[in-house]
């Protein structure tokens, strides 16, 4: 682990253990913490110094004793009785990421969509808004917590985290939403008769608390891979009784940080059915959009933020080839962020070289391209899903993201160097073959399951007794 990664564990461990006794209805508020978030940038860079350990009283965990760790606390919470007749299966929509496919494998009678805008029904299935179950504000709860927390950080005035006033505020902010979300899905699950739960993730306040009323419920829940796995922060702990993953490797590495086998499924994720259900538009609709010949050769890059230097290098290089077409796909943060000045830049090389922010779905671009070069990002995995060649750039400073190794010599660190390997495999049928090939091995050991929802729909039975699809 890095010094970061150790000292953020470390940091963690306190927190929920001086929180500990700071419950609201039965959950624990310091375990809805998101933590990564209370750490501003300046204390951020201290933690990657070796010596900011000394600052600290508590020992650095093993990576084994980390979900052990929260699964001691979970087991605290108090549980009560809930079994209600005809219990549903709730899809918290934020983060889930399902598709129109998806939604429609579930039966409408046996499902509730729980979502943040007001919709009679969403795919044929039941809508709760979040809104309409927000009762009157408890600002007298809001007042008490505060008031406790801040006694409990009273004697840490000094502590290179819990002092810092970045945190400080973030963490009486939270504590706000904490009590106004737990009384939200106390009524919710009077509303409903709620029998499981799936998120597609537990970064957020209102996953996190669903995940952990179904540890006070004693009720099924699951939460599903968003993502590469890329880091612990947005991966661990588990908090969901069931955790979804995409294959053998991501079910390794959260034995590796103390889980249970049984807590770890290998489910894939719903939303990559499309790869094999959905008919893309025709390429010659696609490529009269781009003003690209299907006759030449096409390259997609996935771009990530705070990567400028490595797809810089990459994306000038294939640039200069007026004979390879190039798309450049900005990840949605630098849209969102309009972090397109070198993208926009680049492509003025000529009309071989196109931008695409949303004009066109991915999905669509895919089946249609020749090669896909990323960083970290899930599209080298989808691309792979699609059948495609694949090069992948190794992050030269900082963590280590072991996910696409097992790519081997396209898996490569310099950009330039990779960008011309990238020409060369175009011009070679036999390295293209040897490039899908490696790729095909690849999809074999990460992502075994073509229909993910079959698995999910599979595993919800197997674990509360109910077949909850149409």
């Amino acid at each position: 682990m890095s010094h970061y990664i150790h000292h953020y564990w470390q940091v963690y461990f306190e927190y929920v253990n001086l929180m500990k006794d700071l419950s609201y209805k039965q959950i624990p508020l310091g375990l809805i913490s998101n933590f990564y978030q209370y750490i501003s940038p300046e204390v951020r860079e201290r933690m990657e110094e070796e010596a900011f350990g000394q600052e600290l009283t508590t020992a650095c965990p093993l990576p084994e004793e980390i979900q052990p760790f929260f699964d001691q606390h979970k087991q605290q919470i108090k549980r009560i009785a809930y079994r209600p007749a005809n219990g549903k299966v709730l899809l918290h929509f934020e983060h889930l990421r399902f598709t129109e496919q998806n939604y429609t494998r579930f039966h409408p009678n046996q499902t509730v969509v729980l979502a943040r805008w007001k919709k009679a029904d969403y795919f044929g299935l039941p809508v709760i808004s979040k809104p309409e179950l927000a009762g009157e504000v408890n600002k007298e709860a809001h007042a008490e917590y505060i008031e406790k927390a801040n006694a409990l950080l009273k004697p840490y005035a000094h502590h290179p985290v819990f002092g810092n006033v970045f945190f400080r505020e973030k963490l009486r902010k939270d504590i706000v939403q904490f009590i106004d979300v737990i009384d939200q899905i106390e009524m919710l699950f009077q509303m409903q008769p709620i029998a499981a739960v799936i998120v597609g993730t537990t970064e957020d306040v209102y996953s996190r608390v669903l995940a952990l009323q179904t540890v006070k419920r004693q009720l099924t829940s699951i939460c599903l891979q968003h993502g590469a796995l890329m880091g612990d922060e947005a991966f661990l702990p588990i908090f969901t009784t069931c955790h979804g993953v995409f294959g053998k490797y991501e079910k390794d590495w959260y034995v590796d940080k103390g889980c249970q086998p049984e807590q770890v499924e290998i489910t894939g994720h719903p939303r990559f059915d499309l790869v094999k259900e959905r008919t893309p538009l025709q390429q010659d609709l696609i490529f009269r959009k781009l003003n690209f010949s299907p006759a030449k050769k096409t390259v997609l890059v996935a771009t990530q933020p705070f990567s400028e230097a490595f797809y810089g290098d990459v994306l000038k290089t294939i640039a200069k080839r007026k004979d390879i077409q190039l798309i450049m796909k900005p990840h949605p943060w630098e849209i969102a962020r309009n972090r397109l000045n070198d993208y926009v830049s680049i492509e003025r090389a000529g009309n071989h070289v196109k931008l695409i922010k949303k004009e066109i779905d991915l999905y669509d671009l895919l089946p249609y391209v020749d090669i896909v070069i990323t960083l970290t990002s899930t599209v080298g995995l989808e691309a792979m899903l699609f059948e495609k060649s694949v090069l992948i750039g190794k992050m030269t400073e900082g963590r280590r993201y072991p996910y696409y190794e097992s790519l081997g010599s396209y898996h490569m660190e310099n950009p330039v160097e990779l960008a011309e390997r990238a020409i060369r495999i175009l011009s070679d049928e036999q390295e293209m073959k040897l490039a899908k090939q490696q790729g095909a091995q690849f999809i074999k050991q990460h992502y075994p399951h073509a229909r993910s929802i079959d698995v999910l729909l599979s595993l919800l039975k197997t674990k509360t007794g109910v077949d909850f699809q149409r």
